[in-house]
């Protein structure tokens, strides 16, 4: 083939593969062909993965900046996603990723940016409203929380969103968002279809009742995920919640539908061996009834005596004689 001809190959395809293999591409590139040439100028706007990132965008949470000006920055991002799906021209959605750590002020835009997403048929739906690097301690957090659900982020209104996406990620905001002011958060929705579901989590006790609301509402889950985050332990005061316990929490043989006829694999990413880790997992070994696989993935920042922690965690786990399965095959990575 005339070397000439080579720039015409991808040009020579029609529209819908185009289309196809921008989607492949990640979002900030996939934006980029827009400037390619007049015919790529809208074709970004059918790409099926759209990934919205704050720190993406140029808008570091973490530079220091004042209030009015951090704000005025975040309003500008909130509107960049506005404008972005207003335009979009796709029938489907395969992924959509919102990252927005502790959008306080922009409950809304959250809401109405889910509410898109789930028009989309989102195969793939990626929640992330927290910071993976806040210390912040979980009183402040409990505050913006209450204030949050007097401004906009209604619970029951973001559930009816999420009941027919297939795989979900959710974050800690979010599981403490579902035991915040609601009387019997169980009867929040209809049984949602998600089947693979990954929670990122700091295993914090107060994170513990959302854990066991997506058990709860998710019938037909093959599959959980944990991605712990290792930015280090916050001491967490009694006085901010008093009522929960680590280990007596999960002591209880309480189960759901997923544990008794579905949820196959389990998996911990950045696995620590902490105790609270611990206490969620030897629960779901207990009550899990077809459980197949146990997969633990060490962190890899651990030093010597935190391994040795983890490689203890995983003999541990392998000597459980209550067993909810007996086909689990425990398995410890990296370490």
């Amino acid at each position: 083939m005339d070397s000439g001809t080579k720039p015409n190959l991808l040009s020579n395809l029609p529209d819908c593969l185009l289309v196809l293999i921008i989607s492949f591409l990640p979002f900030k590139q996939s934006v980029q062909t827009s400037v390619l040439a007049k015919r790529w100028k809208n074709l970004c706007r059918e790409t099926t993965n759209l990934v919205f990132k704050e720190s993406e965008f140029g808008l570091n949470q973490f530079v220091v900046d004042t209030e009015a000006k951090h704000s005025e920055r975040r309003a500008l991002f909130v509107s960049v996603m506005h404008q972005w799906i207003s335009r979009f021209t796709g029938n489907t959605i395969e992924t959509f990723e919102l990252c927005l750590p502790e959008p306080v002020g922009f409950e809304e835009d959250i809401m109405s940016l889910i509410e898109f997403a789930a028009t989309k048929q989102t195969k793939n739906l990626v929640i992330n409203l927290s910071s993976s690097n806040s210390r912040q301690p979980p009183g402040a957090l409990h505050i913006k929380l209450i204030y949050n659900q007097k401004n906009g982020l209604d619970i029951t209104r973001l559930f009816s969103n999420l009941i027919y996406v297939r795989n979900l990620t959710i974050c800690p905001f979010l599981l403490e968002m579902m035991i915040q002011d609601c009387d019997d958060p169980m009867k929040l929705h209809d049984p949602m279809k998600t089947r693979h579901l990954v929670i990122k989590t700091h295993m914090y006790p107060h994170e513990f009742g959302g854990i066991t609301i997506f058990l709860n509402s998710c019938p037909e889950l093959e599959s959980l995920t944990f991605e712990t985050y290792t930015t280090g332990p916050i001491v967490m005061s009694q006085r901010y919640w008093p009522l929960i316990h680590p280990k007596t929490f999960w002591l209880n043989n309480k189960t759901y539908e997923c544990l008794e006829r579905t949820l196959k694999a389990v998996k911990v990413i950045n696995f620590c061996g902490i105790p609270n880790e611990l206490h969620v997992l030897q629960y779901l070994i207990r009550t899990g009834r077809v459980m197949e696989r146990l997969d633990l993935h060490a962190a890899k920042t651990l030093n010597n005596e935190q391994r040795r922690l983890v490689l203890t965690a995983a003999e541990e786990f392998q000597k459980i004689v209550e067993r909810g399965s007996r086909h689990l095959r425990v398995t410890l990575h990296n370490a």
